[in-house]
């Protein structure tokens, strides 16, 4: 009977310190997270040699991201290169990311996805960049995609990386916001080589932005 009742209180103890975790690392709503709008705005329309314009999204694509802080933006340069910048930003740790792949795989788009890693100068310091590489197909059409995830000093392609950095932030009190970064350009007559160029070229730019804003 003693033996019975210890492990009811056991399982209770566990119960109630298993709801306390789970509030502590419930991450805030869609209607919280419109405070970053303002961090979000932070990114700038001109990045070097790239100038930007942002395209309107439709109000149901913020309630399925929950989120107010989203930049949708389409940059170009005086020679005529692309790159479409989206970032998800959530203030306080709403990390429920929609991977790229699982949108764009429902619409027909052929994918093939991997890893890479990109090589950076900023401020005379070379930045590597560990992150996801998609290539999409759709008809003639062909596009080169890259993301990656930041939060506090972490920047980097792994989704189980930031949600362990993000309950350690949580933890320590340091910055508790996540961001999903992606990029995407088209390429050119099937040289993949060349969008790459192009997307290291942008990131080169949007990098210190990156790492002072979000």
């Amino acid at each position: 009977m003693e033996n019975t009742r210890n492990r009811y209180i056991v399982l209770i103890a566990v119960m109630l310190l298993a709801s306390v975790l789970v509030n502590f690392l419930t991450y805030d709503t869609y209607h919280k997270a419109e405070v970053g709008i303002e961090t979000i705005a932070s990114i700038p329309l001109e990045l070097g040699r790239w100038q930007g314009k942002d395209v309107p999204l439709e109000k149901l694509v913020y309630e399925i991201l929950e989120t107010r802080s989203i930049i949708n933006r389409v940059y170009h340069t005086e020679t005529g290169q692309e790159v479409f910048l989206s970032i998800v930003y959530y203030p306080d740790t709403k990390v429920d990311f929609h991977a790229p792949e699982g949108c764009l795989g429902g619409q027909g788009i052929e994918l093939e996805k991997s890893s890479a890693t990109i090589t950076l100068i900023n401020n005379s310091k070379t930045v590597e960049i560990n992150l996801n590489k998609l290539v999409w197909q759709k008809g003639n059409r062909e596009n080169l995609v890259y993301y990656f995830y930041k939060t506090g000093e972490f920047l980097g392609q792994s989704y189980i990386k930031l949600r362990l950095n993000l309950a350690t932030n949580k933890f320590t009190n340091k910055a508790r916001s996540g961001s999903l970064i992606r990029i995407s350009t088209p390429i050119p007559i099937g040289d993949t080589q060349k969008a790459s160029n192009i997307l290291v070229d942008f990131v080169e730019q949007l990098y210190p932005s990156l790492i002072k804003y979000l």
